[in-house]
């Protein structure tokens, strides 16, 4: 049996299931929730039930008898025992998401194609990394020069991170991954960084470019928006000037399959190109005269970025409606 929670200061609610924690439902449901150990060690995830029962199970954390009074709990330690009003911090914003040092483990290796890798790392429990969907992070293995790469995974899990890499033998970072990453290797993350980030609160359709590995944060930004609205329009515009270049084109038709109102654009422009881009953004618009309807966001070189956000405001789309994020190879 589930049980509704609302958050009491921005009128959210999510379900939580029976013997699931609070943070767990809340991530899962998309809420930004602080939370750091997980483990009811640390007490950085606390808020207070201001209605409603919960179960707690042991932790090592301790409230004073007055907090306990008032009502606080560690969410990560909580299960819902009967439907629950809560005073929970949520981050809204990219400043709200404190800077971070998680020192981590490469977890999985997978080559996707012959010229791009994704691979997974695993941070400890004890300190799980925290950030907003469409973030970066600084990457640092011994010997190789650091990094910033987009997250390619949904803050719901901060245990598990997943990234995106091209082939380019002549940038060290990739040569690195393509010939000597391996599962177990060590790895610092510095961050998060960026303000490409989902407008949570925005009752439109979302519109997603994603040039490329800009596939990577845009792929963040869509869990997210799946986590917290499972109804809502959404259409994504993959474009690729790189033969199979749609690294994870069946990871987006799962998404067709499985939600009412995604769908999918593959649009391949190899070998011809940026006149090919530009003309592509163009069909995007022709494609899409509802444009004042979405939130736009796009992930595109750096050289287009610019253009193309000046040629989406003339076809009408107001300037808050529009997120960028400038795109590099690999």
């Amino acid at each position: 049996m589930g049980f509704r929670v609302k958050v009491h200061s921005t009128g959210q609610s999510f379900e939580v299931q029976s013997r699931e924690t609070l943070l767990d439902a809340g991530l899962r449901a998309g809420l930004n929730l602080p939370y750091n150990c997980g483990t009811g060690t640390c007490g950085g995830c606390r808020i207070r039930v201001v209605s409603g029962d919960v179960r707690e199970v042991p932790y090592d954390f301790h409230f004073s008898e007055t907090e306990r009074a008032a009502g606080w709990v560690l969410p990560c330690r909580a299960q819902a025992c009967s439907d629950l009003e809560i005073e929970a911090r949520l981050y809204e914003t990219a400043a709200d998401v404190p800077e971070q040092r998680v020192l981590a483990k490469v977890s999985h290796v997978e080559v996707l194609q012959p010229a791009v890798i994704q691979f997974s790392v695993r941070t400890p429990r004890t300190q799980t990394l925290q950030f907003l969907a469409g973030q970066r992070v600084a990457l640092r293995f011994n010997g190789v020069p650091p990094r910033e790469l987009s997250l390619a995974s949904c803050p719901c899990d901060g245990l598990h991170l997943r990234f995106h890499v091209r082939r380019d033998e002549a940038d060290p970072f990739s040569a690195f991954v393509f010939g000597r990453l391996q599962r177990g290797e060590r790895v610092e993350l510095a961050g998060p960084m960026g303000r490409f980030v989902l407008h949570d609160e925005s009752p439109r359709k979302r519109l997603f470019l994603a040039w490329e590995s800009g596939y990577a944060p845009v792929s963040s930004l869509i869990e997210h928006a799946i986590a917290l609205d499972l109804d809502r329009t959404m259409h994504l515009y993959w474009l690729s000037a790189i033969p199979d270049g749609h690294y994870l084109s069946n990871y987006c038709r799962a998404w067709v399959d499985g939600l009412d109102d995604f769908h999918y654009h593959s649009i391949d422009l190899a070998p011809r190109g940026q006149p090919t881009l530009e003309q592509a953004l163009e069909e995007v618009l022709h494609d899409r005269p509802d444009l004042i309807d979405y939130d736009v966001y796009a992930a595109l070189p750096g050289a287009a970025l610019e253009p193309a956000r000046q040629r989406f405001m003339a076809q009408g789309l107001p300037p808050s409606q529009w997120r960028g994020e400038a795109v590099s190879r690999p």
